[in-house]
């Protein structure tokens, strides 16, 4: 079996701390990846909208710079018209070498009416802008000097989507043709460096976002851990007042109850699970006291009646012996009388003498038969009390197997009851466990007194059955001494009816002798039946059984009250 050292309110705290721990954690995982995410998108579009930006700013630019070169071409060509009226290309190279001075400006060349080139300027390459990866991305051509002459070399590389061409017209007419051709590298360096810086400033951006963010992290993880310790601090709080304090009581109750002490009374206002159980608690050991009182009252009972029944049993014990004794006495008295009709008959001399000694022994065995009959109705009367104290005990056994079946079905309900509370219903079991192992015993004792008792009854019956048989029989020799005694005073008075009444007398001493030995017998199974027959050995083992008996229901009765006293119910 496993035990735990831990107490409820240390593991309640720990799972629950444990499973808020691993949320937070959880849950701060979350939240620091979508933040990350959310720093680099917000990083990604700040720098696609820069970007956004500056292509836009480069839209404009060049669409700037078009429109300056068209506005000079424009001013240019008003200009040259008075060179080509006048056919001086000289001129009008000095004015296109000054036009070149504008850095936009790459080369201009000057056609005439016929489209002839006329005049040019140019200049080579001088600047070169490298892309991202050192590949020359635009050029612009500004050498130390400008070149002029009558047309454009044919190995100048040259864009014409980078030219504006413009007629040279003067009222109307078409005196030639300009074209200037310029480069747009120093928007697209400007450009570039534009992006470069905004590269930069994005991932500077970024750095201090991730800088930001780390120590957000190392806030939110010290919030969380302040958070857990609050967390544990509360619920001990909690647990502690709204379990421990409820179950240390129930547990000081299940304690009290291990002491068999049942005066133990539950008031309780709550209407949780703890007021439930405690309910149930003091609904029991209410239950228990009641059952506990009746039994003891039953153990009473039961011990009262086995009392009386070991002094009912000592009570025919006794009477049985004295009727073995009376009727031993009226045996012998009749055998002698037998004898002395036999010596009637043989010398009426000597039948006088023993007419008197007859009559005298039977004045006593009717004084005898009497006392025989007064005994054997005494004995049926003691028999009849001991029958009738069997069945008092017999009902008290009765009762003594419905508590114990009562007091199973308590014991069940209080293990049902006991498992469902848990641990805090363990000492509450061992207590349901004892009651359940004296329900048992109970019903061992009440069944086997039930048996003792049925025993007891059947043997008492057969006891009032043959007492009944010999109080009629001495009832018979009663009647046989009366009518001895009266035929010995006729016999007195008329000796010579002597001799027919000496047979007739021999006769009725027969008869006599006869219901003698048939009252001995009698005698001697009454004897027999209670254990007091001295010459036999099954009627000896019956009274000692008898009395065994009564012995074992006083002792069972005795450990009863002494089990149910270890309860205290007041």
């Amino acid at each position: 079996m496993i035990t735990r050292d831990r107490s409820i309110v240390t593991r309640i705290v720990s799972y629950a701390c444990g499973v808020v721990f691993v949320l937070l954690i959880l849950g701060s995982y979350a939240l620091i990846k979508f933040e990350i995410s959310l720093v680099e998108t917000f990083t990604d579009e700040r720098l696609e909208k820069i970007n956004q930006s500056i292509d836009d700013r480069e839209k404009r630019e060049r669409l700037s710079l078009q429109k300056k070169v068209r506005f000079n071409t424009g001013i240019l060509s008003k200009m040259s018209v008075l060179f080509l009226d006048n056919f001086n290309p000289e001129g009008l190279k000095q004015s296109l070498s000054s036009y070149m001075n504008y850095p936009e400006t790459v080369a201009v060349k000057v056609l005439d009416e016929d489209g002839e080139p006329f005049a040019a300027a140019w200049s080579t390459p001088d600047i070169t802008v490298p892309d991202e990866d050192g590949e020359p991305f635009a050029a612009a051509w500004k050498a130390p000097d400008i070149i002029v002459g009558d047309a454009l070399p044919d190995d100048l590389r040259l864009e014409n989507t980078l030219s504006v061409q413009a007629d040279v017209v003067r009222d109307g007419k078409k005196w030639g043709s300009l074209k200037v051709y310029y480069t747009d590298a120093i928007i697209s360096k400007k450009i570039r460096a534009a992006k470069k810086n905004a590269s930069i400033e994005s991932e500077r951006f970024k750095d201090t976002s991730q800088l930001r963010l780390e120590s957000a992290i190392i806030k939110q993880v010290a919030g969380v851990l302040l958070i857990l310790l609050i967390l544990i601090f509360c619920l001990t709080l909690l647990l502690r007042s709204l379990v421990i304090g409820p179950l240390n009581m129930v547990s000081d109750i299940a304690h009290i109850l291990t002491d068999f002490d049942l005066s133990v009374s539950i008031d309780t206002d709550r209407n949780d699970e703890i007021g439930r159980l405690l309910t149930a608690i003091d609904k029991m050991v209410l239950e228990f006291r009641k059952i506990v009182g009746d039994v003891k009252s039953g153990g009473e009972r039961l011990s009262g009646a086995s009392d009386q029944m070991t002094e009912n049993i000592s009570a025919i014990a006794s009477a049985a012996e004295e009727i073995s004794v009376n009727v031993q006495s009226v045996s012998h008295s009749t055998e002698e009388m037998l004898q002395r009709n036999v010596t009637v008959a043989s010398s009426i001399e000597e039948m006088s003498s023993a007419m008197n000694e007859v009559g005298m022994n039977a004045y006593q065995g009717s004084c005898i038969a009497g006392d025989a009959v007064a005994m054997a109705d005494k004995a049926g009367n003691t028999m009849s009390s001991l029958g009738e104290a069997a069945n008092d005990i017999g009902e008290v056994t009765e009762v003594i197997k419905r508590i114990a079946d009562e007091t199973t079905l308590l014991a069940l309900n209080a293990d049902i009851e006991a498992a469902s509370a848990g641990d805090a219903g363990r000492g509450f079991a061992v207590v349901a466990n004892e009651i359940k192992e004296f329900a048992r015993q109970s019903t061992l004792a009440a069944d086997n007194i039930a048996d003792r008792i049925s025993g007891i009854q059947e043997g008492v019956k057969e006891a009032v059955d043959v007492i009944g048989d010999v109080s009629g029989i001495i009832d018979k020799i009663n009647h046989s001494s009366e009518t001895v005694s009266l035929a010995l005073e006729n016999q007195m008075k008329a000796a010579n009816e002597i001799a027919s009444n000496a047979g007739q007398a021999n006769i009725r001493a027969r008869n006599i002798a006869l219901s003698m030995e048939e009252l001995a017998k009698g005698a001697n199974e009454v004897s027999m039946r209670v254990g007091l027959a001295a010459g036999g050995k099954e009627g000896e083992t019956d009274g000692r059984y008898i009395d065994a008996s009564a012995a074992q229901v006083a002792r069972l009765a005795r450990e009863l009250l002494e089990l149910v006293r270890k309860f205290k119910v007041e």
